[in-house]
């Protein structure tokens, strides 16, 4: 998440809810804010806004940055290593940026597990347990795919709003493409007869020399964008679901 998102007007009474996109920590006793640890884990039911810098309004307020974060489209909401994708529904008082929100109520309407405890079988069943006897409607999945596809985004242009296109996931594919691409190529030349990488390496050297200068290049250029769409534009716009802004 990155800071408070450009408002659009005052806040505005969503009818129904209003679907977002972020991440949360998971730890023993619940979903926590990825800022503002210390408010606890999210409710079970339904989470209430409160102003972290104790301020005496109603959240959100557009003179501060108070409010339940999260973005129109999952994008770089979760793209973040080691977090718990998650899919919530806002309700109330909204706040709307060009990307995302801030609310005064949401619930977590799906999760994903983590990929640090997707793979270990004890311990993504104590985490299922965990999470079905703390947030009982909220379903939980094994794959954020998969809850992207069962939960994809709202059309929010009915509210004057038209989100621009987040490549941050494209930006990240390709880092990880590029990443597997050099690891490979590094075990495929330890397979070869030392003498055969030694002569070719003693002949085409500078060739050599110019790819590992541009893969490394390319790979610091996909991080730096991955980065930039998760902090603010030069316009001040922000993405919502930055974990600086709010809850």
């Amino acid at each position: 998440m990155t800071a408070a998102p450009a408002v659009v007007g005052e806040p505005a009474l969503v009818p129904g809810e209003l679907r977002g996109y972020r991440q949360f920590h998971l730890l023993g006793d619940g979903l926590y804010p990825l800022v503002h640890r210390a408010s606890g884990p999210w409710d079970g039911r339904q989470e209430e806004a409160r102003c972290a810098s104790g301020g005496d309004h109603s959240c959100p307020a557009a003179d501060c940055r108070c409010g339940l974060y999260a973005c129109y489209r999952p994008g770089s909401a979760t793209v973040a290593l080691g977090g718990a994708n998650a899919v919530i529904a806002a309700r109330g008082r909204c706040i709307l940026g060009d990307r995302g929100f801030r609310a005064a109520s949401a619930r977590i309407e799906a999760v994903a597990l983590p990929g640090s405890v997707r793979w270990r079988p004890g311990a993504a069943s104590r985490i299922r347990r965990l999470l079905a006897e703390r947030y009982p409607d909220t379903r939980v999945y094994g794959s954020t795919r998969r809850m992207l596809r069962e939960h994809p985004p709202q059309d929010v242009r009915g509210l004057g709003i038209m989100p621009a296109r987040d490549p941050s996931r494209g930006y990240r594919s390709a880092a990880a493409a590029l990443w597997a691409g050099f690891v490979v190529a590094g075990y495929s030349l330890a397979l070869l007869p030392r003498g055969t990488v030694a002569h070719a390496g003693a002949r085409w050297w500078p060739l050599v020399v110019l790819v590992v200068v541009v893969w490394q290049a390319a790979l610091i250029w996909l991080l730096g964008r991955l980065m930039a769409e998760q902090t603010p534009d030069h316009h001040g716009t922000a993405q919502a679901a930055d974990p600086s802004a709010g809850s």
